[in-house]
């Protein structure tokens, strides 16, 4: 295998370009250091002098040294980094749960440090070898976020479907006394790694703090696609309100010690015990909000912090909607017509529909529109997924046929790919298309949700 850095283009007018790097070259290493990927390039090049080996496409290498400002990039176009891959079957895997047919990058189960840093991916450490490490710890590459699960050995290697993976204590140690601050979870599955285990968990996460800095609670994702897997269930409310009981004395303990709460229980098990969720001080700058922790609280929050201003700018008025920046949005086809919106249909999952009905009725005073909460039911992945993150067009489709409405309001976290798309391809004009109503995307968020509405112009009288 041909080492380095693959260059697949340069930029014109760049110092690459100038030196005589071109489309098919390999940058080997900078300043005697092996450049293995684009991070490390990144990581490498951050000087005024470098020495590049650079391999030719032609055959062959060649040295070339550059003085350059620190940061001055050279101008190159990377080949994509590739990604490592888990080695572990997790009883609860939701890659091992995807249905058939759905595109191939879904199916992809991701262990790379790499992307853990860059994007916060959680990986296991499973893979980590000590050249690993001491990249990690010598490039910086924090924060990382980990998947614990549990800090007992066999019941990891259990959960993993690994009897080979290593103590992750072992590898939370190396990676916090070396300086890099770690987020980690623990996806829990009722009757295994609940109860005295998940205590313990976060006990032996709590003695490193502050290098582990937070411990997500996640229950377990279940889908219909389970055949021939290990049985497991979800929580019912008393079990999901017994693990909040449990996790409340840690989190005091911890707000005591640390002065933070360190572990967060998701949303799902507040929604599910029927619980009110905590303060948002609790939430300590919301460390775990794109693992599902907080995204409620935040919500009702933001809302209740704008809903008066946005009912004081809610009027016909060009004029103020120019002053407050809410302009009127242009609804083609539906049945809104002349007469402005009359009827629109708020798209979410089944477990965050309450809330939203209770903040749909208060929304409707402030433009005086028809709103209503159609929670709907996943049947690509089956009813025990509850979240909009995980709605596919198809199901969006089947809930509005038949319905009346001039348009429907989707958070924007229904899609799962830059290039627009639900989880199965399908566009919201091919919702459109085959439903007959206007498809407005919408930021997951109170202010994206009124701002969206409020944008929408009133029906007007009848002529």
């Amino acid at each position: 295998m041909v080492k380095g850095l693959k260059i697949i283009g340069v930029e014109a007018g760049g110092t690459a370009l100038d030196v005589g790097i071109g489309e098919g070259d390999r940058i080997i290493s900078i300043n005697s250091a092996p450049v293995p990927d684009y991070l490390a390039y990144r990581y490498l090049i951050a000087s005024e002098e470098v020495v590049l080996l650079v391999g030719k496409k032609s055959g062959g290498e060649v040295e070339i040294e550059i003085e350059k400002d620190e940061d001055d990039d050279l101008g190159i176009i990377p080949a994509p980094m590739k990604v490592r891959s888990c080695n572990n079957r997790c009883v609860f895997c939701f890659v091992e749960q995807m249905p058939k047919g759905l595109r191939r990058t879904l199916y992809v189960k991701d262990e790379d440090y790499l992307h853990s840093f860059l994007y916060g991916n959680y990986i296991t450490l499973t893979t980590l070898k000590d050249v690993d490490y001491e990249r990690i710890i010598r490039e910086r590459l924090s924060p990382l976020y980990v998947s614990v699960h549990a800090t007992d050995d066999g019941l990891r290697r259990f959960l993993l479907g690994n009897c080979k993976a290593p103590s992750i204590l072992d590898g939370i140690k190396k990676l916090t006394e070396g300086g890099i601050v770690l987020h980690t979870q623990a996806v829990v599955a009722p009757g295994i790694n609940d109860g005295a285990a998940l205590v313990r968990t976060v006990e032996d996460m709590a003695v490193f703090y502050p290098g582990v800095q937070s411990i997500a609670v996640v229950p377990v994702g279940l889908t219909r696609h389970r055949e021939r897997l290990y049985p497991l269930r979800t929580f019912t409310k008393r079990e999901a309100a017994r693990l909040l009981d449990g996790l409340e004395p840690l989190r005091k303990k911890c707000r005591r010690k640390f002065g933070v709460s360190f572990v967060y229980p998701s949303d799902e098990f507040y929604l599910k015990a029927g619980r009110d969720f905590p303060k948002a001080g609790e939430y300590d700058g919301y460390p775990q909000f794109d693992n599902g922790v907080g995204l409620t609280r935040d919500f009702l929050d933001e809302f209740k912090q704008i809903g008066k201003r946005g009912a004081s700018i809610a009027c016909n008025s060009e004029r103020q909607r120019r002053i407050h920046r809410y302009p009127p949005l242009k609804i083609r086809g539906g049945t809104g017509g002349r007469y402005g919106v009359r009827k629109i249909i708020l798209i979410t999952g089944k477990s965050f529909a309450p809330i939203l009905k209770t903040i749909a009725k208060e929304i409707e005073t402030m433009n005086g529109l028809k709103l209503s909460v159609l929670p709907v039911k996943n049947n690509l992945f089956g009813g025990k997924v509850t979240v909009a993150g995980l709605l596919s067009g198809g199901d969006i489709i089947a809930a509005l046929k038949g319905r009346k409405a001039d348009a429907a309001i989707i958070p924007a976290i229904a899609m799962r790919d830059g290039a627009g798309v639900f989880l199965d391809d399908l566009t919201p004009k091919d919702v459109e298309r085959e439903t007959g109503i206007k498809i407005i995307m919408t930021e997951p968020t109170a202010r994206g949700l009124i701002e969206t509405v409020l944008s929408l112009p009133r029906r007007l009288p009848t002529l």
